[in-house]
């Protein structure tokens, strides 16, 4: 049986032609006829929809096995899919019979985030809770979640126990129907840089294997971007809510029939200078609440992209005070300056440049130790910029070395740590993250991960997390030779997928030439930094770029900020084009790039606008790959552009 029909056709049944009035609960009446039904047909059936009826997941009890399907208006997302779980005690995949079926609660999730493409969100979740019990008689709760924005699932042990149980592996599964096409990411085998989800995302039919890209590939990695035709739906399969309690999880790498099944960590990812001390199942004390599962929906790719499901399912923020913490723009020696010299001088001009473009941070990298953190952050709180400085994964597993480190950082004045090469999923690097986030608010120092796993909300409960990498980033062009013909096309996924998750550290504008020659062009890049979010943008290019802009490009890069005030996605077609709309108090930026060799036109419908009517346009100049040019623009409603081969266009709006 279809479930997810069988919960649209509850919602019909009774309405004879008259409108659904809002009075009455679309949720309630699911559960009243769906179990009218199931009394008659499925006896063993429970569901829960979102607040406006559209999102539906479903779970079915057959023969002591559990399954869920998951819908949007009606039509399947997600087919019949494996729910269940072995723990090193108990198994919790077969022989299972109900017990109980909590009611449907609405949960209000109101928060800030300081680093997303909403600074406020108001959401309605409604939740539900089914308990079973296995063949022991030993229960398991599986907790269901709908939102307007997609529907998601847990596991949660509610027995007390002081004994440290393992998760020995998980059931739970993806069901793809085969019509869907989609991006996914492969998730690498340990080596000394990986995995840290720095690869490109392929465009896949469910089913297909992972490539060995720039590692060997031993699963697919979260998130998962699919485009489900025949539902008119597009999905993003991911988690949220991880913690020190589980271990980061992937997708494996056989999918037969489109089945993606969650997959721990390998037993040889750990971070270079610490000693894995466990097998790779995650294991706890009792009681247990396991990370969500989640399925992210929309009408458009651009309902994703600006989607908040994953942080609306994670824990609230555990920094009473966040007054604190800035979102803001970083200078950063290392891309124009890799081999150094590292000194004072170099570090101060980059300081100054911050300075004189009104940005609020400065990023010392590695090096910094040869003039001396002391020194050079002095000269950057003198110039009223906030330092930032890199540290080393290696440094913050063990509690009293992360102590010294920190207290290193504060003593210097240092506002925020951006931390390396963790290169693990495994608990023990999730734990440590943890423990890194909550030691660095305690001393108001914000963190930013590199060389790591993606964010699974964690920009809520800890929103002194204000970027992380997990990207294949501008770096690129030093290491990876393939990275100039498919960054066009990378930049077009990103928003769609990995920046959904949370704040990108992907260093944006990368002009000046580098080892590899970059195929797309300056306004380009520009735009792509309009795009990506994050809370704070490491800009990677030189004074002498910036300085070499027209002044009224340049002087968009003083008033653009890393949060923004609003986001529109105009146009998602990921891999093709991405046109996003930002605003920042009184101004708006309309951004847009081009992922492909062929010139795109664009045609946009401004009238949402109308007020804002002093305009610019940023778009190529001759010489495209190294210049833009700045031209007025009319207030018409209608605008055209062509946007070249990899080409971008900025469209500043102003009152």
């Amino acid at each position: 049986m279809n479930l997810g029909n069988l919960v649209q056709r509850d919602l019909k049944i009774g309405q004879t032609g008259k409108t659904f009035k809002r009075t009455i609960s679309s949720l309630a009446l699911v559960f009243f006829l769906a179990g009218k039904l199931s009394a008659a047909t499925e006896a063993n059936l429970w569901s829960v929809a979102s607040p406006d009826g559209r999102c539906a997941i479903s779970v079915l009890l057959d023969a002591g096995n559990l399954s869920y399907q998951a819908s949007r208006g009606g039509k399947t997302v997600i087919e019949k899919s494996p729910l269940g779980l072995r723990r090193d005690d108990q198994d919790f995949e077969h022989s299972l019979t109900f017990n109980n079926a909590g009611k449907v609660i609405k949960q209000r999730e109101k928060y800030e985030l300081f680093a997303g493409t909403q600074p406020h969100v108001d959401h309605l979740v409604n939740h539900r809770t089914l308990t079973f019990r296995n063949a022991n008689n030993v229960p398991i709760e599986l907790e269901l979640a709908a939102s307007d924005e997609g529907v998601a699932f847990r596991y949660r042990f509610t027995t007390n126990s002081s004994d440290v149980r393992i998760v020995e592996s998980e059931l739970s599964s993806f069901a793809i129907p085969a019509h869907a096409s989609g991006w996914m990411q492969p998730y690498h085998s340990a080596g000394p840089y990986t995995p840290a989800y720095e690869d490109f995302f392929f465009h896949v039919v469910p089913g297909d294997a992972p490539p060995n890209s720039r590692q060997k590939a031993v699963g697919w990695a979260f998130p998962a971007l699919f485009h489900i035709t025949n539902a008119a739906t597009w999905i993003l399969i991911t988690e949220a809510g991880t913690d020190e309690s589980y271990c980061a999880c992937h997708l494996k790498p056989k999918c037969a029939n489109g089945i993606y099944q969650i997959a721990f960590p390998l037993a040889d990812e750990t971070t270079r200078g610490y000693t894995n001390q466990f097998s790779p199942e995650p294991r706890f004390t009792l009681p247990w609440t396991l990370p969500w599962r989640v399925i992210v929906m929309g009408k458009s790719a651009g309902d994703i992209a600006t989607s908040t499901l994953v942080t609306d399912l994670s824990a609230p923020s555990k920094i009473k005070d966040t007054s604190w913490i800035k979102p803001g723009r970083a200078s950063w020696a290392w891309w124009s300056f890799p081999d150094g010299p590292a000194d004072e001088k170099l570090f101060n001009k980059f300081t100054d440049f911050a300075a004189k473009m009104g940005w609020e941070y400065t990023l010392f990298d590695a090096g910094w130790w040869n003039p001396g953190l002391k020194t050079i952050a002095t000269y950057a709180k003198s110039k009223g910029i906030e330092p930032l400085a890199w540290n080393y994964a290696g440094d913050f597993y063990d509690a009293t070395n992360r102590t010294n480190k920190l207290h290193e950082m504060s003593a210097a004045g240092i506002s925020g740590v951006k931390v390396d090469f963790w290169c693990s999923d495994r608990q023990e690097a999730i734990a440590a993250q943890q423990a890194l986030m909550r030691d660095a608010a305690a001393r108001h120092i914000s963190v930013n991960l590199h060389g790591c796993t993606i964010p699974r909300g964690w920009q809520r409960t800890w929103p002194n997390l204000l970027s992380t990498e997990a990207v294949l980033g501008n770096e690129s062009y030093f290491y990876e030779s393939r990275y100039t013909q498919k960054a066009a096309e990378l930049n077009t996924v990103l928003p769609f997928t990995r920046n959904v998750m949370g704040p990108m550290d992907v260093t944006p504008i990368a002009v000046s030439p580098k080892k590899f020659e970059r195929t797309t062009t300056a306004a380009h890049e520009l735009a792509a930094s309009i795009i990506f979010t994050s809370g704070i943008i490491h800009y990677a290019d030189s004074p002498v770029f910036f300085e070499s802009l027209p002044p009224l490009a340049l002087q968009v890069f003083r008033d653009a900020p890393a949060r923004w005030d609003e986001t529109k996605c105009l146009i998602g077609e990921p891999g093709q084009a991405v046109v996003f709309a930002r605003r920042s108090g009184k101004s708006w930026f309309i951004a847009g790039i081009n992922g492909t060799g062929e010139a795109l036109p664009v045609d946009l419908d401004l009238s949402a606008f109308k007020k804002f009517r002093h305009r610019l346009l940023i778009s190529e100049a001759t010489d495209a790959k190294m210049k833009v040019v700045v031209a007025p623009v009319d207030d018409s409603n209608d605008w055209q552009h062509q946007i070249p081969p990899r080409g971008g266009f900025i469209l500043r709006l102003d009152k």
